[in-house]
């Protein structure tokens, strides 16, 4: 089936009256479904012949998805792999029982006098047909034991025997490949195009429809130009406008329209396959008014800034405009501007003094001097007289060459330990000499690459006296509970020890770890079921309470203790935001087009029509312990807030047809597929664990449901709980979530 609708121009879905003059594409038609088995081969039996040529045969199950046989029918017999090969031993020997007839070794006797580890030997079949036809598989051979007449033989060795399976890579899986659509066989009334899709490798090699996924298999063909004919539609202009400037470049303007054979007008699409005639040309108009300047003439003044001036005009070719109307004023090129030649006597200048003493004897110091700002008769003034003259610099580097260089060394710290060998350290540096006279020096420091000879020693050895051996406490393992049930207590012992096992006194009292403890054992009189709860306690309120599940505490909420028929619920206690079921209502009416990043969204032309949707949310789910699985569809602790119910550990998906990556050699992805996943934990006594992912689901289909299966084995979940291990105060949660992967 296939869902057929009338749209309009635009996409959108309209009546169906509005194509009441096209006729209906059929909304079913005849499939044929290919077979729902699959072949599996057994291993190739030995060969049908100890020596010479023979037949080695296998056998070829059809089996479902889970790996039970079924009928042969359900198969495709032209996939069927071949059961029967040929297969080549060593060379029969001789008929005559004369042993002269066979061949002799050097040293006179027949073969058959060796030692029986020296005649024989491995020998092997032909490979067979690799396991998969595509994605890698394996491939299988015979290998016997014979002596060297070719009977059956146990003396071979083993670290010689060739191997008898090895690895076949028969290339890439096929995929669906199409090209570009092709040009619409009308050009209006409806016509069809086409493409080409094939199922083939990457490589080219192509293979028939079967090989790919059927469901996944792209159109070929579509409806195209489904608007109706017009009688002779054809473009209509309209005389040219006149230039849009007085002058220079400017455009032409003219109206394009289609129309009937007798002018009525129609849309432009019907004209679509006609070239449509230009709407807008380039013109010119007349000679544009313009400024001309002329060249700049001298500076104003003879020192100092001035200005200076020229000529701007307005011209029309060879015609001057008087008054300079007719040219824009605000594109008007200035007439005058500032200009300097140079500058103009000063009446005030800098005085330099003397340099002063450079601030180093060597090693590059610095020397300065004053500066005076004075009138022309060299009188002091302010320095803002002298604010437009040229300022010499006030100070230099002076005596730049190197100086001496010398070690120093400070005085030695103390032992680093109090006792035993150790060490001391004291300060080592480079530092240059500044020679300000003979009785007075000054260090300063430096790299140590300038100082000649060797360093002097910054570290030292030193030793002040012996150290006790020392000691700590060494504490015993716990022993076992002084009671079999309830609160009891365990001891361990405690020494006080050397580094070499010697018992001393000397260990801290403060530092000693305890040597009783308090422990108990809380499952001894744990009940098994809710019944017994009941049974024990009588019909008390409903609530959390220990049991005992094959050997393990687990906290259990039981309803209904206050009935003849208690049940055991798990908490979910992250509460029904965490934990909802959920089939999305909402179906896209273009299912090519949204979602794009994985996400569910109501912003997509869609519709919500599907009478299966709704979102149901858990507190709590119901726990099967004769079967050791979770209920699904108890709805005691759950609430439906939109649509049908839906059980725990429930998805759908919302009909999107984007593509998905190839999770499997021999599996393809429909149109839509759903991830969902759930965890959810159970509470213990006496460690502590992590929610255990139980169950991730990939549902593969056109808008299907998943449906997460959470029937385990009994020691299956006894395992779980022994990795979960909760502590009675800590809370775990359960979820389905609905994730959306696209390409």
């Amino acid at each position: 089936m296939r869902y057929v609708s009338c749209r309009d121009n635009q996409g959108g879905v309209a009546e169906e009256s509005a194509c009441a003059h096209l006729q209906k594409p059929p909304a079913r038609e005849v499939c044929t479904v290919v077979a729902c088995g699959q072949w599996k081969v057994l291993e190739w039996t030995a060969c049908s012949v100890s020596c010479g040529q023979g037949k080695t045969t296998r056998q070829a199950l059809c089996v479902n998805f889970n790996d039970q046989e079924v009928n042969m029918s359900e198969c495709d017999p032209e996939d069927q792999p071949p059961i029967e090969q040929d297969c080549a031993m060593s060379q029969c020997p001789s008929r005559s029982g004369d042993p002269r007839s066979l061949p002799s070794l050097p040293g006179g006797g027949p073969r058959n006098n060796l030692p029986r580890s020296q005649a024989d030997q491995w020998r092997t079949g032909p490979w067979g047909a690799c396991s998969s036809t595509c994605a890698g598989g394996f491939q299988r051979r015979v290998v016997v034991c014979q002596d060297e007449n070719g009977y059956s033989a146990n003396s071979c060795e083993e670290r010689s025997k060739p191997i008898q399976q090895r690895s076949c890579e028969s290339g890439p899986c096929p995929q669906w490949v199409y090209g570009n659509w092709g040009e619409c066989t009308k050009p209006c009334g409806g016509g069809v195009k086409t493409r080409l899709v094939v199922c083939q490798r990457p490589n080219g090699e192509r293979f028939n429809h079967l090989s790919c996924e059927i469901l996944d298999k792209p159109p070929d063909r579509e409806q195209c130009n489904t608007q109706s004919c017009s009688a002779n539609p054809h473009w209509s202009t309209d005389p040219w406008s006149s230039c849009s400037a007085s002058c220079g470049k400017g455009l032409r303007n003219r109206p394009v329209s289609c129309v009937t054979g007798s002018g009525l007008p129609l849309p432009e699409e019907d004209c679509r396959l006609r070239p449509k005639p230009a709407r807008q040309r380039r013109c010119r108009g007349s000679r544009c008014p313009k400024w001309k300047t002329g060249g700049w003439a001298e500076c104003s003044a003879t020192c100092g800034t001035g200005t200076q001036r020229r000529e701007v005009s307005c011209r029309l070719g060879n015609r001057r405009s008087p008054d300079g109307t007719e040219c824009s004023q605000r594109s008007r090129p200035a007439s005058g501007q500032p200009c300097s030649v140079t500058e103009c006597p000063s009446l005030y200048q800098w005085r330099e003094e003397e340099w002063q003493p450079c601030s180093k004897s060597c090693g590059t110091g610095h020397r300065r001097r004053a500066m005076q700002c004075v009138d022309q008769l060299g009188k002091e003034v302010h320095d803002m007289f002298c604010a437009s003259q040229v300022r010499a610099p006030d100070s230099e580097p002076c005596n730049s060459h190197p100086c001496d260089f010398v070690w120093v060394t400070g005085d030695w710290t103390d032992c680093s330990a109090s006792c035993g060998e150790s060490f001391r350290r004291r300060l080592v540096s480079c530092s240059e000499v500044h020679s300000g006279n003979s009785d007075n020096y000054e260090y300063g420091h430096q790299s140590s690459s300038n100082c000649p000879g060797t360093p002097p020693e910054s570290y030292s050895p030193c030793t002040v006296g012996p150290c006790l051996a020392p000691q700590e406490w060494r504490a015993g393992t716990w022993g076992p509970c002084s009671v079999s049930c309830g609160a009891g207590v365990m001891e361990r012992n405690l020494q006080c020890e050397t580094a070499d096992g010697q018992q001393v006194t000397r260990c801290s009292p403060d530092a000693m770890p305890e040597r009783r403890k308090v422990c108990s054992n809380l499952d001894c009189h744990l009940p098994v079921s809710c019944r017994d709860v009941q049974r024990l306690h009588g019909r008390v309120p409903d609530g959390e309470h220990f049991l005992r599940i094959h050997g393990k505490a687990l906290k259990v909420y039981c309803a209904g203790l206050q009935t003849d028929t208690p049940q055991e619920y798990l908490t979910l206690t992250a509460g029904e935001r965490e934990n909802f079921s959920e089939v999305f209502g909402f179906r896209l009416i273009d299912p090519t087009q949204c979602p794009a990043n994985g996400s569910i969204r109501e912003d997509c032309e869609c519709r919500k029509d599907y009478s299966a949707a709704g979102l149901s949310a858990f507190s709590k789910v119901r726990l099967d312990l004769s079967k050791m699985h979770i209920v699904t569809t108890d709805w005691q602790f759950a609430s439906t807030h939109e649509g049908q119910r839906i059980p725990f550990a429930t998805a759908g998906d919302c009909f999107s047809a984007a593509q998905v990556p190839q999770m499997h050699p021999l599996t393809y992805f429909s149109p839509s597929t759903v991830f969902s996943r759930f965890a959810f934990g159970i509470m213990g006594a006496g460690r502590l664990g992590a929610p255990l992912s139980v169950c991730f689901i990939v549902c593969v289909g056109g808008g299907g449901v998943c449906v997460c299966d959470l029937s385990v084995q009994s020691h299956s979940l006894l395992y779980m709980l022994d990795k979960l291990a909760y502590t009675p105060d800590v809370n775990a949660t359960s979820g389905v979530r609905m994730i959306h992967f696209h390409t």
